[in-house]
């Protein structure tokens, strides 16, 4: 397995100090450590030994601080995401993977770590995503896991993805920057020898020059070309054929053909070869740049959080990192500082502009028991807080995921471009030793014959194909996330862009979500005062924007509601309180009526009814008034200017249904519609063959948002509204669903141009190199030409957003 000086593990030499020798299975192993014998030990005591023998490792040792590595549980609980009580999910990168036995190994013995459900290593990006239960193991557990294997695992951070992305670009301008100069230069060598050959030359001359050429031609190969060799040879030892695999093959036939003929006193190639690998890094080079462009929606995003933050620690202030923040810590933000995580106001009264993250423009005013979302900038004093959130939990943290989410996730037009793309290579590889053997056979020189052929594998290009979708997924998304709008995965806009039926909930949704109790209707012997005492008690136990309103009331009374007793909520009906008294029910006259209360008849316009019966006994009625939001006529207008149907749905009554309706103009509502009523009618018009978008905020929601084709909440509504939704919008602005669908339709256009323009181009231009009309040069060109051309239409979205949507309000028409 090893020779004597060579450690079995690492596979590095052994000092003769450091020698570990150790007997296992009647065999004497040799290792340079103790660390790399415990690997051994562990990898080989779990069965997965053919982990040696299938390993491919260009490197031998492990990294540095690889077994020795301390994590400390505070620093690391700042990077967990938890899903619930028993899962819990964290990302890390992993320094020391080497090959895809590395990634098999990983996830084969880290399953078997109590605790850890699930776990998926990306080989490319070494990212790895672990899912556990929090409640039988840890992170640190994990990392030291990780660490006795011989890797080195760090938490992802978003800034350690900017820094690979900025290395990706640097490294590819390095190389663009090389090739360009030393093609430059080899075109005056070229320039030569195209002389020479219709004016004659020397032959001595014209081999120096030919020297020349391929001293200059081969750093641009080997060196500006390196990715797409060791694409190709990554594409061959997985038996997976890739673009990086005809480029590889056009430029080295045309490069070794070249050196054939130096040797031979034929004509060589070398300006070829390496024009082919500059054009083409020039296409990688802006595909890279429009690509980073596209998400800078997210670095927005997750920029707004700064990385460390101000504890108090007592008497002291200690600055600290960010991600080490935990629920109860007390910060201090100071004027003109941006708030780390979500909080709470502890004491101070201050100004915070929230407009990068809630899109409202003026500053608003927060004071002591006053939520703050973590990237808010804090304007007049200083300020101390109670962190509520790790900053992995934090609002930006989980709207930058779902961003990422939707860059990841596939549009299902994207499967028809993949499926093609598989075919492509192999189809091109076949066509192209076709045209080789075409003109070989009809009289042409082999030099000539092997121009086309090269010719062919050059401007075929799948890239168009492959960028097609998620250059236009990634130009959507980004410029979405900038105006305050998510989407949960390209499936997901292309779902958006067929929706003809909006299904609206109505508080919070239509309406600001803040209503207001304007009327206190006691029955006879009730007082105001304990009517309100009594809605109070069974309204502190939920979140909803009407208990909220009960509650601003009684405060406002200078009533402390006594939360003793168990709430149930309802959903779509009320609250459920069980007191000394009997039973407490709090909510619509639907609800109450279902009960057995016997509820009186009473005018109450067109505002919102609360009911309350203690006991089974009705004691009176409270009457709370939500208004429209200001923008949500105009985005009715501009939604059925884009040929969209609209409903109403309710739990309210009839008569206020009927009212916001007929201010809305919107033709349909249904009232007095408990969740599964909401349900019942999606799923009955899905069979009618409508895609369905459900617009809402709430719990009760939450099966309507999940049922339909398309569920779109606001933020500030629910976490489970929020879990269940396909589009997410961040800003307490209805306009931006018209922006949303907007997107969406113009996002499909672009894709649908993307596929159009690259089955068009290899149609067109494939039969013209085969047929010897397009010079590898101008294949190459065309070939970069193509991906750019395709990038190019994609990033017009963006452009196109901001100019039709640069004024205040957005136009109504498509």
């Amino acid at each position: 397995m090893s020779s004597p000086d060579t450690c079995v593990h690492c596979k590095l030499p052994i000092p003769p100090a450091d020698l570990v020798v150790d007997q296992i299975d009647s065999k004497e192993l040799h290792f340079c450590c103790h660390g790399c014998q415990g690997a051994y030990r562990i990898i080989t005591g779990a069965g997965l030994e053919s982990f040696y023998r299938n390993r491919t490792w260009d490197e031998q040792g492990v990294p540095s601080g690889a077994f020795e590595a301390d994590y400390d549980e505070p620093s690391l609980a700042g990077h967990v995401i938890r899903r619930d009580e028993t899962t819990a999910d964290i990302s890390l990168i992993i320094e020391g993977i080497r090959c895809a036995s590395c990634v098999w190994l990983l996830e084969k013995l880290l399953v078997r770590e109590g605790g850890v459900t699930a776990i998926r290593v990306n080989y490319g990006t070494h990212r790895a995503e672990i899912r556990f239960n929090p409640q039988a193991t840890t992170p640190a557990k994990i990392f030291s896991a990780i660490s006795r294997l011989g890797y080195l695992p760090h938490p992802f951070s978003p800034g350690a993805a900017q820094q690979a992305a900025a290395r990706e670009q640097r490294s590819l301008l390095i190389r663009f920057g090389t090739a360009a100069f030393l093609s430059m230069q080899l075109m005056g060598f070229s320039f030569a020898l195209y002389g020479g050959y219709f004016h004659g030359i020397d032959p001595e001359i014209r081999q120096l020059i030919q020297y020349f050429a391929a001293a200059v031609a081969t750093p641009v190969v080997f060196y500006s070309g390196w990715p797409f060799l060791a694409g190709a040879w990554r594409s061959l030892k997985n038996r997976s054929a890739s673009m990086d695999l005809l480029i590889s093959l056009g430029v080295s036939t045309a490069y070794c053909y070249s050196i054939y003929a130096m040797f031979k006193g034929g004509e060589v190639y070398f300006d070829t070869s390496a024009m082919i690998i500059t054009l083409i890094l020039l296409g990688r080079l802006f595909e890279s740049s429009a690509r980073n462009r596209s998400i800078s929606g997210i670095d927005k995003l997750l920029r707004l959080a700064p990385d460390s933050a101000s504890r108090v620690d007592g008497d002291e202030v200690n600055t600290v990192a960010s991600a080490s923040l935990a629920p109860g810590d007390i910060i201090l933000v100071r004027p003109g500082e941006r708030i780390p995580v979500d909080c709470q106001v502890l004491t101070g009264d201050t100004e915070v502009d929230e407009s990068t993250v809630t899109g409202e423009p003026m500053p608003i005013l927060r004071q002591a028991g006053d939520k703050v979302s973590a990237g808010s900038l804090n304007l007049s004093t200083s300020i101390r807080l109670k962190v509520e959130k790790v900053a992995a939990e934090s609002f930006i943290a989980r709207m930058a995921r779902l961003v990422e989410e939707a860059q990841n996730r596939k549009a299902p037009i994207q499967s028809m471009a993949d499926r093609v793309a598989t075919l492509f290579v192999p189809m091109v590889t076949t066509i192209a030793i076709g045209t080789w053997a075409f003109w070989w056979f009809t009289g042409a020189s082999h030099g000539e014959a092997l121009l086309n052929a090269v010719s062919v594998l050059i401007v075929a290009c799948p890239c168009a194909l492959g960028l097609a979708t998620p250059t236009a997924v990634l130009a959507a998304s980004g410029n979405a996330a900038g105006k305050g709008i998510l989407f949960r995965g390209g499936d997901i806009l292309e779902l958006t862009s067929r929706v003809d039926l909006i299904a609206f909930d109505k508080t919070g949704t239509l309406t600001h979500g803040q209503p207001t109790v304007e009327q206190i209707i006691p029955a006879s012997g009730q007082t105001e005062t304990t009517l309100l005492e009594l809605a109070s008690r069974a309204e502190s136990g939920s979140s909803h924007p009407l208990a909220m309103a009960v509650l601003a009331r009684a405060k406002t009374a200078g009533i402390q509601p006594d939360p003793a007793g168990l709430v149930t909520a309802v959903p779509g009906r009320g609250l459920k309180m069980q007191c000394k008294d009997g039973e407490i029910l709090a909510g619509s006259r639907t609800f109450l009526t279902e009960s057995g209360v016997e509820v009186p008849t009473i005018d109450s316009d067109t505002r919102t009814e609360v009911h309350l019966s203690l006991g089974g006994v009705w004691q009176g009625l409270l009457l709370l008034h939500d208004p429209l939001r200001q923008e949500a006529q105009q985005t009715v207008r501009a939604l059925k200017k884009l040929g969209l149907d609209m409903v109403l749905l309710t739990g309210d009554r009839p008569e206020t249904a009927q009212q916001v309706s007929e201010n809305l103009a919107m033709p349909d509502y249904q009232a007095n519609m408990s969740p599964a009523d909401k349900t019942a009618w999606i799923e009955t018009r899905q069979e009618d063959n409508h895609t369905v978008m459900m617009v809402g905020d709430g719990i009760n929601d939450a099966p309507a948002l999940s049922l339909a084709d398309v569920g779109c909440t606001m933020a500030g509504g629910t976490d489970i509204a929020l879990e269940t939704s396909d589009l997410v919008l961040t800003r307490p602005d209805l306009e931006s669903l018209h922006i949303a669908i907007f997107i969406a339709r113009k996002a499909m256009q672009v894709i649908k141009q993307n596929l159009f323009w690259a089955f068009s181009y290899n149609l067109v231009t494939i039969p013209l190199a085969a047929s010897g009309k397009l010079a590898p040069v101008w294949a190459a060109a065309a070939m970069a030409g193509s991906s750019i051309l395709v990038v190019s239409n994609s990033l017009r979205l963006g452009r196109l957003v901001r100019r039709t949507f640069s004024v205040a309000k957005p136009p109504a028409s498509d």
